[in-house]
C-alpha cells in the first residue's frame, strides 16, 4: 500500500478546494484521527454507546457482535426497474449467509410492461441451475432458492409518488414485521436501490464494519461507488466516497461528494446521509421511519433522514471500504425509471417541501410559515425529530446554517475530523421504541435524558385523546426558540449538560445549577411558582374578560347612582 502525504497511519480525508467558503485551512487533505471522535485521550474523553448485555438478554444465541442469532433484512425501493431481478440474484449468490436474508421490495411496476422482480430473479437462478446439465441430470423439478425469503409489495406504477413514498412503505412493512415478531431491534437492516451489485460475502463484511465502529447507534451511509469498481481497489489507496456537504434548492440537498483514502475504520460524518446505502441495527429503521407525508420529494429526502437520525441519537459513518455498488450507467440511461416525476401533484410537492423545511427551520418554500407551536408539534410527532439531541446541536455539529439556508454556519469545514456529540440514552436502552397514537402524537411523556424533560409533548393528555395546544413557543430576533410560559415544550440545557453527562450527573447538575431568569425552574427541574402567566392561554383570556367586566360594572354603577346605594348599605351594616 503506497504511503500518502497527510496520512498518519489511519488514512486521509479530502476536504475540497473551496477556499472562498472555508479558507485555506479548510481545503486539501488532512490525516484521519479516529481518537478525535471521542475527544482524544484527555479527561473529557467520551465515546459512543456500545451494545450491552441487556440489549440481547432475551435472545439466546445472539452475541454482542457479529451476525450470530440475528437476521439480515434488506429493503429495496424499485420503480419500473428491469435491473431489480439482477440485484436479487447478485445479493443471494454473493451473500455468505443467504439463509439469513429477508428481503422486502416495494415494486412500483406496470404489470403489463415491466418484469416482476421475484420472477426475474427465479429465472436467473433457474438458468444457473440448468447450465451445464444434461436432461438426465434435470429429473428433479427446479425450486427457486430463497424465494420464500423475498416479500414483494406491489404498487402500480401510476400510484407512485416519489422516493420518500416508496421508502416510507418499506418503513411501514418493517414496522408491521416488527409488531409480528419477524424483525428484532438487534437484527441488521440494509436499505439500497434496485440496481446494485455486491462484493462476495458482503453481508459478513458489512456486519464486521459495523462492529468495528463500537457504536450501537451507528448508521453506515454514503453515495456508493459504481459497479465498474467491483473488485477494484480504487487508485490502490482504497478510495471511498465521503458525504459531508449540502446545497440549498427547494430544501437541503446532499452535494459535492468528497472522498477519503486508506481509512483504518469507518469515519464519523456530520450527519449528511445518502439514501442509496444505509446499514444499521434495525432499531434505527423502526424508530426513525421514512416520512410518508412527503410525496414528490427528491431534494431534501436525505438530509431530512440524517437530521432525524442525529436527533434520535444515531450517527452517520462513511464506510471505509466498498462492499455494495451502484449500477449508475445502466440505471441512469433508462428514462422509464425516472418517469414517476411526471405524475407528481405539484401542489402536494409544495406542501411536502414546506413540511420538510419547517421541521428543520429552513426558510424556503413555506418553511417559515408555520407557527412555532406548529413546528414544535411536528417535531414531536412520529415523523418529527428525536429527543436525544436538539436542532441547535445538529446545526453546530453539521456546520450547516439551516435557519439562513447557507451551506456553512461558521466558515469551518466539517468534512474532516469531528467529535461525537454525547447524549443521554433512554432509560430503557437502545431497544426502546416510542409509541404514537393514530394521529402520530406521542403516547408517552418524556423521560429523564430527553431534551424536553421534564416537559410533556405539546397537547399531550397522558396518552389519551390529544388536547388542543395551550401555549405557543416564542421566537427571538435571532430565530432561536425560547421556552413558552408553561415551560412545557422546549429544552434548555446548560453548557455542561450539552456535553452529555450520565443521568446521575445530570440530575446533580440540575439541582446545583443557579440560573437567573425565566428558565431557572426548567433547568433545576422545579416547577414555576403559580402565577397568571403560567395559566393556559384560554384561562388567561377568561380572567381578563371577567376583570374588564367588573370594572365596567363599577363605572356604570357610579354613573347611575348605584355607588351611593352601596354606601348606604355599608353604613346600615356598621350600625
Amino acid at each position: 500500500m503506497p504511503t500518502l502525504k497527510f496520512d498518519n497511519g489511519h488514512g486521509r480525508i479530502f476536504l475540497g478546494k473551496d477556499e472562498k467558503t472555508y479558507g485555506k485551512e479548510g481545503t486539501g487533505f488532512v490525516p484521519y484521527d479516529p481518537d478525535f471522535e471521542c475527544g482524544g485521550t484527555g479527561p473529557d474523553r467520551q465515546c459512543p454507546f456500545e451494545t450491552k448485555e441487556r440489549d440481547i438478554k432475551d435472545n439466546p444465541g445472539m452475541g454482542l457482535q457479529g451476525l450470530g442469532g440475528r437476521l439480515f433484512h434488506v429493503g429495496i425501493a424499485s420503480y419500473r426497474d428491469p435491473l431489480c431481478p439482477k440485484t436479487l440474484y447478485n445479493m443471494f449468490t454473493k451473500s455468505k449467509h443467504p439463509e439469513k436474508l429477508r428481503v422486502r421490495v416495494i415494486q412500483q411496476n406496470d404489470p403489463e410492461l415491466d418484469p416482476d422482480c421475484l420472477e426475474g430473479y427465479c429465472a436467473l437462478m433457474e438458468k444457473d441451475y440448468k447450465e451445464g446439465k444434461s436432461k438426465a441430470d434435470l429429473i428433479q423439478p427446479f425450486t427457486c432458492p430463497y424465494a420464500s425469503q423475498v416479500f414483494i409489495h406491489q404498487v402500480h406504477a401510476k400510484e407512485a409518488r416519489g422516493p420518500t413514498f416508496a421508502r416510507s412503505l418499506l418503513s411501514e412493512d418493517v414496522a408491521i414485521a416488527y409488531s409480528e415478531g419477524k424483525v428484532h431491534q438487534q437484527d441488521f437492516c440494509l436499505s439500497i436501490d434496485s440496481h446494485m451489485d455486491f462484493e462476495p460475502m458482503f453481508d459478513e463484511a458489512l456486519v464486521g464494519m459495523f462492529d468495528m465502529i463500537h457504536n450501537e447507534y451507528a448508521v453506515l451511509s454514503t453515495y456508493v461507488a459504481g459497479t465498474e469498481q467491483l473488485g477494484v481497489n480504487l487508485g490502490g489507496v482504497n478510495e471511498v466516497p465521503h458525504l459531508c456537504m449540502v446545497t440549498f434548492t427547494s430544501s437541503v440537498r446532499t452535494h459535492a461528494t468528497k472522498m477519503a483514502q486508506n481509512l483504518s475504520r469507518p469515519k464519523l460524518t456530520n450527519s449528511v446521509y445518502g439514501a442509496g446505502l444505509a446499514f444499521s441495527k434495525c432499531h434505527a429503521e423502526i424508530k426513525v421511519p421514512v416520512d410518508p407525508h412527503t410525496p414528490g420529494i427528491f431534494d431534501g429526502e436525505e438530509f431530512n433522514r440524517g437530521a432525524r437520525f442525529f436527533t434520535h441519537g444515531y450517527d452517520i459513518y462513511t464506510p471505509h471500504r466498498v462492499f455494495v455498488l451502484h449500477n449508475y450507467q445502466d440505471s441512469q440511461k433508462n428514462p422509464v425509471t425516472a418517469s414517476w416525476w411526471r405524475q407528481i401533484d405539484r401542489e402536494a410537492e409544495k406542501e411536502s417541501n414546506k413540511r420538510l423545511n419547517a421541521l428543520l427551520d429552513v426558510p424556503l418554500y413555506g418553511g417559515n410559515t408555520l407557527t412555532q407551536e406548529e413546528k414544535l408539534k411536528l417535531r414531536q410527532s412520529k415523523y418529527g425529530l428525536g429527543d436525544r439531541r436538539s436542532l441547535d446541536q445538529l446545526i453546530e455539529f453539521s456546520g450547516i446554517d439551516l435557519r439562513h439556508a447557507k451551506p456553512s454556519v461558521d466558515g469551518k469545514n466539517r468534512c474532516g475530523n469531528i467529535r461525537w456529540v454525547p447524549f443521554i440514552e433512554h432509560t430503557e436502552g437502545v431497544n426502546y421504541v416510542p409509541k404514537f397514537d393514530n394521529e402520530e402524537n406521542p403516547l408517552e411523556g418524556y423521560s429523564e435524558g430527553s431534551i424536553y424533560f421534564p416537559g410533556k409533548p405539546i397537547g399531550w393528555n397522558g396518552g389519551k385523546a390529544p388536547l388542543e395546544p395551550q401555549n405557543a413557543a416564542k421566537q427571538d430576533t435571532m430565530g432561536k426558540l425560547t421556552l413558552p410560559d408553561n415551560s412545557n415544550a422546549l429544552p434548555v440545557l446548560t453548557s455542561a449538560e450539552k456535553l452529555g453527562q450520565k443521568l446521575e450527573e445530570k440530575r446533580a447538575l440540575r439541582a446545583a445549577t443557579n440560573v437567573d431568569g425565566p428558565f431557572h425552574a426548567f433547568i433545576s427541574g422545579q416547577p414555576h411558582p403559580p402565577g397568571f402567566r403560567q395559566l393556559p392561554f384560554l384561562v388567561q383570556g377568561s380572567v381578563v374578560f371577567l376583570v374588564l367586566g367588573m370594572i365596567s360594572s363599577l363605572v356604570f354603577s357610579a354613573i347611575t347612582g348605584g355607588g351611593r346605594q352601596n354606601r348606604k348599605v355599608k353604613k346600615l351594616r356598621s350600625v
